[in-house]
């Protein structure tokens, strides 16, 4: 959470001004006469501020992988997502407490923290390959095979039908041949059904001499993909896209209470809001390796789309002092601790990715928690006013929030895992250079 403040330096300046002219006009029995009359330019109401930073935040928010750990891989370590931070802080004066003036203070803020990343694995030394995702769709690789490394001639065929769950069907049958050392092939096709569609690729090359075959079925109920023969060529494909926005509202009311030296302390108190909206993206696609330069084979895929949603609804109290280092220059420090209800949202669903083929999304989850948390931060920030009624700063401060969603994957009664819910805690640290007018 970015808690933005304003710095009222003009008090300690008035108080040299009127210390100044004293001693110009009237010698030291002036000078104390002016020092009494100090409290009544203190007492005067304070403008209006509006301040407007921009900054970086590094939020370390906990990350998940996939709901099938085997397919997708674990993903469970903590992921720290940067982005830039807009925040607006406005002070509204709403009369004297005393002689102290009575402030209203509404912070915002909103981060962007989106990330991806990418990991390839290469198939090189592999002859094989079988992932089945989802609850396998009803279907059937009849025939997969390929010749051997150095046998000539370089042979691939696959054959694979697939029933989807709408009673619809599709089929291939695909066969290739390379008989002499300057023989290449590369060759893909794609059925559709109803809700569901097939797809194979051979790969044969006469000079190494070599040949692959691939071939997947799936429909709106899940995924089966085999390979088999030469896999040094292709890939496995690992990306991760996360979406991450939060959102930081609160309302003060504080007092400012000025102490000698220069120094002044404003507690204050009110409610806060906060939201974490988080999509992230899994995708695993095998690369098919061509036999000729130039021809690109379309990959088949696997995705998962997660999102999470936090809303945080609670109180925050905060002491900020700061002090007066010249007329034009101060520093400032601050705490706050505060607890709030927090709401999570998690619906989850998958699709397969054949080329040319629609399959749909398969195994929606939908999950709710409602739970407390706590939020405590520090501060610190330094203001140099150049001209009156202007003020440049610089922040840097560190946030804690206890509970911040995140997903669990727990055996269930099928023999698989199923996610839920769980909960852990997220740091940031931010750093920001802001400006201040006072109307």
């Amino acid at each position: 959470m970015r808690i933005c403040w304003a710095v009222q330096s003009h008090k300690l300046a008035a108080i040299l001004v009127a210390t100044l002219a004293g001693i110009a006009g009237s010698g030291s029995i002036a000078v104390a006469d002016d020092i009494k009359t100090a409290p009544t330019a203190q007492s005067v109401e304070p403008a209006l501020d509006l301040q407007i930073g921009i900054g970086i935040n590094w939020l370390n928010l906990p990350s998940w992988g996939s709901r099938r750990p085997d397919f997708f891989g674990s993903g469970d370590s903590r992921v720290t997502d940067d982005g830039f931070n807009l925040g607006v802080s406005l002070d509204l004066p709403l009369g004297q407490m005393g002689s102290q003036p009575f402030v209203l203070e509404w912070n915002g803020s909103i981060a962007d923290l989106s990330s991806n990343s990418t990991d390839r694995t290469s198939l090189a030394g592999q002859n094989s390959l079988n992932l089945t995702f989802g609850n396998a769709a009803n279907g059937s690789i009849n025939t997969l095979t390929a010749s051997p490394v150095g046998t000539l001639p370089a042979a691939a065929v696959a054959d694979v039908t697939v029933n989807d769950s709408a009673g619809g069907a599709a089929h291939i049958n695909s066969t290739a041949s390379s008989t002499d050392p300057t023989g290449r092939i590369t060759q893909f096709a794609s059925s559709s059904s109803i809700t569901g569609g097939v797809f194979t690729a051979l790969v044969t090359n006469g000079g190494t001499p070599s040949a692959a075959a691939y071939a997947a079925f799936a429909d709106n109920t899940g995924l089966t993909l085999q390979a088999t023969g030469d896999l040094s060529n292709s890939a496995i494909v690992d990306e991760r896209n996360e979406d991450a926005t939060v959102i930081d509202q609160a309302l003060l009311l504080g007092a400012p209470i000025d102490l000698q030296d220069g120094w002044a302390i404003t507690p204050k108190v009110g409610p806060m809001y906060r939201s974490i909206d988080r999509d992230v993206d899994f995708r695993r696609t095998l690369v098919i390796g061509s036999s000729i330069p130039g021809v690109v084979v379309p990959g088949v895929s696997v995705a998962q789309n997660d999102e999470l949603d936090a809303r945080y609804v609670g109180a925050l109290a905060e002491l900020a002092v700061t002090k007066a280092l010249q007329p034009d220059l101060s520093v400032s420090f601050d705490a706050r601790f505060g607890g709030a209800y927090l709401h999570s949202r998690y619906r989850s669903h998958y699709s397969a990715g054949l080329p040319s083929v629609s399959t749909g999304d398969f195994d929606f989850v939908s999950e709710t928690r409602d739970d407390a948390s706590l939020l405590a931060g520090v501060g610190a920030g330094l203001r140099y006013a150049p001209v009156e009624n202007l003020q440049v700063g610089l922040d840097a401060g560190v946030n804690f929030v206890n509970k911040v969603p995140t997903i669990d994957y727990v055996a269930d009664a099928g023999g698989g895992v199923s996610p839920t819910i769980g909960m852990s805690h997220a740091i940031d640290y931010n750093v920001s250079v802001n400006v201040t007018w006072r109307f």
